[in-house]
């Protein structure tokens, strides 16, 4: 916005002025006006500045007013006065003069003969003065000419101190040789002429400017009341043209109680003629409906007559934001307050009486420091109340979450929590504490119930976990007994033939001492041989002792060495019932427990062997695959036994879940758990044509590799 400026005063508005100063008066009325709640900031704020924005206008206008009355009065009586008389020929010389303020004496006098009048003019106004002589010579009667004179030029032909804007009236002799010129000071008249041009350039941009508000500015006759002036924010709001508004008086847009309050604030202002008067009305538009308006009042008189200004300020907004928040206040469910900076309470929502009991009344004027005094906080909560007004009070964005113990009228104690938040004002000051207390006495309870819940149920969990690892033992036990039976079996078939080369050897030297065939060679021949055997069986009891030893540590092991330490100890067992072992040559060494992979693995080729004699058909393949897949060995072990049956197949890893006639069902649980909870593998079962198929995952060995 251009500047607006009144010689006649002091004052300079611009729009950054205008809102600088309005800003600053709203926080002289109002030193801690900061809305409570942060939505609302922004309206209620802009609408009081707008509002004040106005009121300075309206100061400004009288004062533009004033000065313009005060500048054509000024005008009106600055009489000219002559400053001297010069008789000049047709090129401007001085033939004769007297000038104002000097004396007329011979020498003073001669020096000016012959000089030029124009050598006091300023270079620019030479030219122009030398074609009004010419109009002088040429033609008769007076003309005139206004111009302004050079100071130092002047002064030092002239002698005296000459005044800046003169007019020269000249007229010539008949002959027209020779010419009056009379020289006039209008240098206050130029003044006056200046000012007023100023401020009447400077009340038309007030015009405009208020004409342009976003607010409703009216001006009425004082008289008749009749409307004057209208902003266009006015005629649109009230929806009617400058012509329509003009043929009405204020009673026409507002309703009855306004007008009557109204009535009696003119009649004060005619009084007491200074001062603004606000007031609060309800403004009628042309299409019958009514909106709410805030409404500053002030006199201007002028020559012409004195009128009033008006500015209503449409609060639509500011009431439908004040029922917003009324509403998020009473729905809230909580206390809302706000202290100053002393921690007095100014203000206290109605909730204080749901969830405590006492009036907000009661409150109100005190500070928080009196009501720690008067207990109505338990004594165990009111240092870290304390420390949260501190923590407030020296500026921290948001304290929140304060939980504490505050006294019911009714004398129980109830759980609230307090959230508080500082205000700042415009200079950054703290002008306010803004607090939320909700009620959390049903939730604080429903945590104490929680609590010990959880204690109780962390109790109930160990016992669980305490049963869970018997069971885990006991499992471990009946697997380990399981395993054994299988290994005594295994031995059983493992003997079956040393036992039976045994009794031939027996039987044999039986017959050779019956016929005499028995000397000393033939008895050492005999006990060589079974000393061999019996050495066989020996070997067999170590493998299976080693099989069943317990692993101290993890370590890399070759998938398989391990496959054939275990088809060693069922090689007879798998003869024996008529399955052939199928196996590939490739290797993959692998991380984890060596002999509890072994007997996990042990667990799978008894069950597919079960599965295969279990089938009837007097022979099956057991195919044994080994490879690498990425960073896993991987060990496949496949039969022909005719698979699982489906609705077995999502549960065959469960603990004592069996299809067998006679299982106990803990076989692959613990093959389960050794291979992914003790060694991070996994494992995986699925039906192919002719039977079931086990695919053992390992994390391969970081330095080990593919073997072949």
């Amino acid at each position: 916005m251009r500047q607006l400026s009144n010689r006649t005063g002091d004052s300079r508005l611009s729009g950054r002025d205008l809102r600088r100063r309005a800003e600053a008066k709203l926080q002289r009325e109002r030193p801690g006006l900061v809305p409570a709640h942060p939505a609302i900031t922004d309206q209620l704020y802009e609408l009081r500045v707008n509002q004040l924005e106005i009121e300075l206008l309206s100061e400004a206008l009288q004062k533009l007013r004033n000065g313009v009355s005060s500048n054509c009065l000024n005008r009106q009586n600055a009489r000219t006065s002559v400053y001297g008389y010069f008789f000049l020929d047709a090129l401007g010389r001085i033939c004769d003069a007297t000038v104002s303020g000097n004396d007329t004496v011979h020498e003073r006098r001669r020096k000016w003969l012959g000089k030029h009048l124009h050598d006091c003019l300023p270079h620019d106004r030479r030219a122009q003065f030398q074609d009004f002589l010419d109009e002088v010579f040429a033609t008769d009667g007076k003309k005139s000419h206004e111009t302004r004179l050079d100071a130092a030029s002047s002064k030092k032909m002239l002698g005296n101190t000459p005044p800046e804007y003169v007019a020269i009236e000249a007229i010539s002799d008949k002959g027209r040789r020779y010419c009056l010129a009379v020289v006039e000071d209008i240098s206050a008249r130029k003044a006056a002429e200046e000012n007023e041009k100023t401020n009447r350039a400077a009340l038309d941009l007030l015009r405009h400017t208020i004409a342009a508000s976003r607010n409703e500015i009216f001006m009425f006759d004082a008289d008749s009341l009749k409307f004057t002036f209208a902003s266009n924010s006015a005629l649109e709001n009230l929806g009617y043209t400058m012509d329509e508004l003009m043929g009405l008086t204020p009673a026409d847009i507002q309703n009855a109680l306004a007008n009557e309050e109204m009535a009696n604030l003119i009649n004060d202002l005619l009084i007491n003629k200074v001062g603004v008067r606000k007031f609060n009305a309800t403004h009628l538009r042309k299409d019958g409906s009514l909106y709410p308006v805030e409404m500053c009042l002030q006199l201007l008189e002028q020559e012409s007559g004195a009128s009033f200004i008006a500015i209503a300020l449409d609060v639509s907004k500011q009431a439908a934001v004040e029922s917003q928040l009324r509403s998020i206040v009473e729905s809230a469910g909580a206390i809302i307050w706000a202290a100053d900076t002393h921690m007095k309470l100014v203000y206290i929502s109605d909730q204080m009486r749901e969830i405590l009991g006492y009036g907000a009344e009661q409150f109100i004027g005190r500070t928080w420091h009196d009501m720690l005094g008067m207990g109505l906080v338990h004594e165990n909560d009111q240092t870290l109340l304390q420390e949260g007004f501190n923590r407030a009070l020296i500026g921290e964005q948001k304290v929140a979450n304060l939980g504490f113990r505050a006294k019911h009228a009714d004398g129980t104690w109830r759980w609230l929590n307090l959230n508080m938040t500082p205000n700042r004002m415009m200079d950054g000051r703290i002008g306010q504490i803004v607090g939320v207390m909700h009620d959390m006495h049903a939730q604080k309870l429903i945590e104490d119930e929680l609590v010990k819940l959880n204690h109780e149920l962390d109790s109930r969990v160990q016992e669980e976990i305490e049963k869970n690892r018997e069971k885990d033992l006991l499992l471990q036990r009946q697997s380990r007994l399981a395993g054994m039976g299988e290994m005594i079996g295994n031995i059983a078939h493992q003997w079956r033939q040393p036992i039976n080369s045994l009794s031939l050897i027996l039987s044999d030297l039986e017959d050779a001492a019956l016929f005499s065939e028995c000397d000393l060679a033939y008895i050492q021949t005999a006990v060589a041989k079974s000393k061999t055997i019996i050495q066989k069986m020996s070997t067999t009891i170590d493998d299976f002792r080693h099989f069943f030893r317990a692993d101290k540590s993890p370590g890399d092991f070759s998938l398989r060495q391990v496959t054939d330490e275990c088809l060693n100890l069922v090689d007879a067992a798998m003869k024996s019932s008529h399955i052939e072992i199928i196996r590939n040559e490739a290797d993959v060494i692998v991380s984890g427990f060596a002999n509890e992979y072994s007997q996990a693995l042990m667990n799978i080729l008894s069950n597919a062997r079960d599965a295969i004699v279990a089938r009837g058909r007097g022979h099956g393949h057991i195919h044994i695959d080994i490879r690498a897949q990425g960073d896993w060995g991987v060990h496949t072990i496949s039969d022909d036994g005719g698979g699982i049956p489906p609705e077995a197949l999502p549960r065959i890893f469960e603990p004592h879940f069996t299809t067998k006639e006679y299982g106990v069902g803990i076989g692959l649980y613990m093959s389960m758990v050794s291979v992914e909870k003790n060694m991070k593998g996994r494992i995986e079962v699925e039906n192919r044509a002719d039977g079931a198929s086990f695919s053992i995952y390992l994390p391969k060995a970081r330095s080990g590799g593919n073997h072949g």
